[in-house]
């Protein structure tokens, strides 16, 4: 037999390049990706498990058969974390904390109503003699959810956040609820622990959903804390995530014995929020592709491991058990149903509510993946378990898992169509057609500009243009056009793209490092608030509380003991208030230009431009105001905003010089490296009242 290193390695490189070929023949298919690695994982471990490979292939039996005893600790511990930590990382904190109670509503009440309804239909139907505490350990198991082919498909078709963001919420809290009660349950079937009643049950649940949540918010204090301290080294920063989504899966789970779930989600949220400005600008795009190249390798790995292991390890030949399995289907798609139906006239009220439409695809995209599997499989391996018990739940979550990703996954985009959600909402529609008409009149004046070439003026334009004339020209422009109604959810939904295109500058202004972290989180947050419920072009109360916080007296600046820091203070807020004011300012002004893009009335138009211009009036008084009272504070902080608009330049400049070849990398490397050590030296000391005194 192959070293078992060997072995492993030949599996990564036969998961990858399935992945790779099978990602490059579905790019044109309605076939969601990890539906065709779950057949082509079952495909690989039927021809094993029946000879179809020992003779020809006796290594990629070897492979298969090693693949299929795998720990399912393993599983957990290694794939779970940086999917969870991606999922959550990828999410929108402002939008996720907006609806967490849904989120949480679904997660745990949810989980926990089909965790019993799951039970009583196995007591009531299933011909096997299963106690309660096995009914209870598998309807946990089997009820966690793993959508990641809907939300895939959600981001491709029609970009709808707010679904996208309750599927994968509630994903990520259901998985971290299921394994609490599945843990409680096993241990009473396995005999390690007595239950002690509900009450025991809720308090232990409690317990570990909370030190779970205290394990991630500590290390992400921590961990952002330290990287504040670093500038512009990626691999510094990226490793300090994967460590702490790692770590905080390992200290709750293995160490504290709590929730690692919810230790992940708890650090990704709050990388996601607050450490946004805590990592450095030029390292954000990069650590997001980083992230998502994990997840997808760890999603193809995955998805074709639990294929191989169900066609390995699944007995086929009790006839019982198929019968069940087709009721356990019905069955689940029911119990979720009526789970969702149940909690529906809460889920409309809390949140941001909920329509008819996002409930159908919440009880259809009720996918069972990875996490019920390995669940399953640590059943299966547990010898204090009855043998029949042990291959009849594993026989049923392998079961589910394949029919609810192949049924389930392969016909959400029929039922995204049929429920008219495989499209973007109007405003967003708008909003790109409007962007393909300038792109169009942008390649047609380059062909016009080609034309005259003496090297291309010979080349078939007919063909050309066959091909490259704006396609799109005329849909942009009737869409256009059938904007223009008073449709006041259209006016919001304007509203609401131009709040996010102003959310999207101050990230900007921050990226160029001309918007403190401080301020840039003030003005973002206040952006959010503006987001909530009814969209608020203006005014921004939480701006102005914050601008209209008084200074402290002059005169505390004179106390013999005291004076230095008040005078500290006064400053602080100076800076506070100017910086917000002007960035403040400039998101304004970029706004109007983005409203002129929007194909709306006139009349439509001149309100909003109305609401825009009484937050630029109320900008530039604030910034009049700290203009007198502090004249050195807001020359020190035009300085400093100077110096780095020409850092920034520089360093564009010598980016520019070697892509033309005027300078070697090395060369390069180390002009830059100069460049960013004034930049880290500007925002590490940052500006101060002795700077206003120079």
């Amino acid at each position: 037999m192959a070293h078992t290193g060997i072995l492993i390695l030949l599996f990564l490189v036969f998961a990858l390049t399935a992945g790779v070929f099978t990602r490059y023949f579905l790019r044109h298919s309605k076939i969601p990706y990890t539906v065709a690695l779950l057949l082509i994982g079952l495909l690989c471990g039927l021809l094993g498990r029946y000879g179809g490979t020992s003779q020809v292939f006796p290594m990629a039996t070897e492979t298969l058969t090693l693949v299929a005893e795998i720990d399912p600790h393993l599983i957990l511990f290694l794939f779970l974390p940086a999917l969870i930590f991606e999922s959550a990382f990828a999410m929108e904190a402002h939008l996720f904390r907006r609806m967490l109670s849904q989120i949480s509503l679904l997660a745990v009440p949810g989980l926990i109503l089909a965790t019993v309804a799951t039970a009583v239909l196995i007591q009531w139907l299933f011909p096997w003699e299963w106690t309660w505490p096995v009914a209870l350990m598998f309807g946990a198991l089997i009820s966690a959810n793993d959508p990641v082919a809907v939300v895939a498909l959600l981001k491709e078709l029609s970009s709808r956040k707010r679904l996208e963001t309750l599927l994968e919420g509630e994903s990520l809290l259901n998985d971290g609820t299921a394994i609490v009660l599945f843990t409680l349950f096993y241990g009473i079937v396995t005999g390690v622990s007595h239950g002690g009643g509900w009450l025991t049950v809720c308090i232990d649940f409690l317990w570990v959903v909370c030190i779970g949540m205290l394990v991630g918010w500590g290390l992400a204090v921590i961990s952002l804390q330290w990287l504040s301290r670093v500038f512009n080294d990626p691999l510094i920063e990226i490793i300090v995530t994967v460590v702490g989504a790692y770590l905080a899966f390992l200290l709750a789970e293995a160490g504290l014995h709590v929730s690692g779930v919810v230790a992940v989600v708890t650090i990704a949220l709050m990388y996601s929020g607050q450490g946004r400005t805590r990592i450095s600008p030029e390292v954000q795009a990069f650590l997001h592709q980083f992230w998502e190249m994990l997840a997808h390798i760890f999603n193809t790995v995955i998805f074709l491991l639990v294929g191989i292991i169900i066609a390995e390890r699944v007995r086929f030949d009790d006839p019982q058990a198929w019968l069940a399995l087709a009721v356990l289907y019905v069955g689940i798609q029911l119990i979720r149903g009526a789970t969702i139906m149940t909690l529906s006239p809460l889920l409309a009220r809390i949140g941001v509510g909920i329509t008819r439409e996002k409930a159908v695809v919440l009880v259809w995209g009720g996918i069972r993946g990875a996490v019920a599997m390995a669940l399953a499989l640590s059943v299966a391996q547990n010898q204090m378990i009855p043998q029949a018990i042990r291959d009849q739940v594993l026989f049923l979550t392998a079961g589910i898992v394949v029919l609810t990703i192949v049924i389930n996954g392969s016909t959400i985009p029929a039922l995204l169509r049929y429920l008219g959600l495989d499209h973007l909402p109007a405003a967003k529609q708008v909003t790109v057609n409007r962007a393909q008409l300038s792109i169009d009149r942008k390649v047609y004046e380059l062909s016009e500009k080609l034309q005259t070439d003496d090297l291309l003026k010979h080349a078939n334009w007919l063909s050309v243009r066959s091909e490259m004339a704006g396609v799109h020209l005329y849909e942009a422009s009737k869409t256009g056009s059938e904007a223009q109604s008073g449709d006041q959810g259209l006016i919001v939904a304007y509203k609401r793209r131009l709040l996010e295109s102003e959310r999207k500058h101050y990230w900007n202004q921050f990226e160029e490092g001309v918007l403190s972290p401080e301020a840039a989180a003030e003005l973002v947050n206040a952006v959010e608030h503006a987001l909530d419920d009814e969209p608020l072009i203006g005014p921004r109360r939480h701006l102005l509380k914050s601008w209209k916080k008084k200074p402290e007296n002059a005169w505390l600046d004179r106390l013999p003991i005291w004076g230095k820091y008040f005078h500290q203070q006064n400053f602080l807020q100076m800076v506070s208030v100017y910086n917000t004011a002007r960035g403040f300012l400039q998101a304004q002004k970029a706004m109007l230009s983005v409203l002129e893009s929007f194909e709306l009335s006139n009349a439509m138009k001149v309100g909003i431009s109305k609401e825009i211009a009484k937050n630029i009036s109320e900008a530039e008084r604030q910034i009049k105001t700290v203009r007198q009272h502090s004249p050195e504070t807001v020359q020190a902080l035009e300085t400093f905003t100077v110096t780095r608009l020409l850092l920034n330049r520089e360093r564009e400049s010598i980016a520019y010089l070697q892509h033309t070849g005027v300078l070697d990398v090395p060369e390069a490397e180390k002009l830059v490296r100069k460049v960013e050590e004034a930049m880290n030296k500007q925002d590490r000391y940052g500006v101060s009242p002795g700077d206003s005194r120079e």
